[in-house]
């Protein structure tokens, strides 16, 4: 599967007075399926996980780029990890288009499976952009997945870590410029 199979079409960052909304589209050119490695968890405190469909993780980075993610992330190289966080995956057929959104409340704060240490936010009026990556695996046979349902009885399914971290691949988008002023 040729990267020119797989498009991201992102729409311009919508502002509320909580949250900044990016809206996006794949569409699946290729003659194959692909599966979005997208599907991210909120986790309670006893340690139960629920699919958060409008989830995203955060990178703020230095010059006030913010990188917001749905894919699998690369483990940290100083950082011990058991048991890898493997986002759950969605299908999405030869010839098909999927909607997402992903909603980022404010202030920005940096989201990762990874995180060690106290939430580092940054102030709406820091940020001068957003790019938006989205991770996917074309379809083969040999890849491995496994049904599972999340804490509410939703059911999903997710790949193999070492498979999905050697066959992903990444849309990314152009930076996007954030509004100023919140929508009414």
């Amino acid at each position: 599967m040729a990267e020119a199979d797989v498009e991201l079409k992102v729409k311009p960052v919508e502002r509320t007075a909580e949250a900044l909304v990016l809206s996006y589209e794949v569409h699946n050119r290729g003659a194959r399926a692909l599966w979005l490695v997208e599907g991210l968890y909120d986790e309670s405190p006893s340690g139960q996980r629920t699919l958060a469909p409008e989830k995203a993780y955060v990178a703020l980075g230095g010059g006030g780029e913010v990188v917001v993610s749905r894919m699998l992330l690369p483990l940290p190289e100083n950082l011990l990890v058991e048991a890898p966080e493997v986002p759950a995956v969605h299908r999405v057929d030869a010839g098909q288009t999927v909607r997402r959104r992903v909603v980022l409340p404010l202030p920005l704060t940096a989201v990762s499976p990874y995180d060690t240490g106290p939430a580092e936010t940054l102030p709406l009026d820091a940020v001068k952009a957003l790019r938006l990556r989205v991770g996917y695996v074309p379809d083969a046979p040999e890849l491995k997945r496994h049904a599972a349902r999340d804490s509410q009885g939703t059911a999903y399914v997710v790949p193999e870590f070492g498979q999905t971290r050697t066959a992903q691949r990444v849309l990314e988008s152009a930076p996007l410029p954030v509004p100023t002023g919140a929508a009414k």
